[in-house]
C-alpha cells in the first residue's frame, strides 16, 4: 500500500498532535499524582505536630512505611517520567520529518523550531566519547534534565526527611520527658526533706 505525501502529513500532524496531548496528560498525572501522595506526608506531619506519643518501636515502623512510600513513589514518577522522554523522542522524530528543524521550509532564513532543541532532548547512542564523563558533557545532560520532573523529586525527598526528621525528634516527646525528670526531681528532693525532717526529729 502506497500513501501520497498529503496524506502522509496529514497523519503525521495528527500523530504530532496525539503526542502532544500525552506528554501534557503526562506531566499532569506526575503531578498530582505528587500534589496527593504529599497531601499524605502534610497528614503525618499534622498527627506528629499535634500531640502523638509513639514508642520505639512504631518510631521504626513509621519510618520504614514512610521510607517505602516515598520511594514507590519516586519508582511510579520515573516510570511516567521514561514515558513521556519516549513520547518526547517520537515527537522529535515526527518534527524533523515535518521539516520542522530544517531553515527556508517554513520560515525565511531559519527553522521553525531551533537547532538546539533537536539536539537537546534527543537521544543518540553509540558514540563513546559522548557518554565519557566530562565537564562538558556533564552540562549537556544537565540541560537535558526535565526539571518538572525533577523538582517534584526534590519536593517530596524534602518532605520525606522533614517527616522522618519529626518522627524521631518529636518535640511533644521531648517535652513529656522533661517532664517526667522534672516530677521525678521533685519527687526526689520531696523525699530528702521528708527523711531530714524525720531524722530531725
Amino acid at each position: 500500500m502506497q500513501i501520497n505525501d498529503k496524506d502522509k502529513i496529514t497523519i503525521l500532524l495528527n500523530l504530532l498532535g496525539e503526542h502532544y496531548n500525552a506528554s501534557h496528560k503526562m506531566r499532569e498525572r506526575s503531578l498530582n499524582f505528587a500534589i496527593w501522595i504529599l497531601g499524605f506526608g502534610v497528614a503525618i506531619i499534622w498527627l506528629l505536630l499535634s500531640g502523638a506519643s509513639l514508642t520505639i518501636s512504631q518510631n521504626i515502623f513509621l519510618t520504614l512505611f514512610v521510607t517505602i512510600v516515598s520511594l514507590l513513589t519516586i519508582y511510579f514518577l520515573h516510570a511516567i517520567e521514561k514515558g513521556f522522554h519516549t513520547n518526547r523522542n517520537i515527537m522529535i522524530d515526527i518534527q524533523r520529518v515535518l521539516g520542522c528543524y530544517e531553515q527556508g521550509i517554513y520560515v525565511d532564513s531559519k527553522s521553525l523550531f531551533p537547532k538546539e532543541y533537536e539536539e537537546k532532548y534527543k537521544e543518540k547512542k553509540g558514540d563513546k566519547e559522548k557518554n565519557k564523563m566530562t565537564v562538558q558533557n556533564l552540562k549537556k545532560f544537565l540541560r537535558t534534565l526535565d526539571f518538572h520532573f525533577v523538582s517534584i523529586y526534590i519536593w517530596i525527598i524534602l518532605i520525606t526527611l522533614m517527616i522522618i526528621l519529626l518522627i524521631w525528634i518529636n518535640p511533644n516527646q521531648q517535652n513529656q520527658k522533661n517532664k517526667k525528670i522534672t516530677l521525678n526531681s521533685y519527687t526526689s528532693e520531696q523525699a530528702g526533706l521528708i527523711t531530714s525532717a524525720n531524722g530531725q526529729k
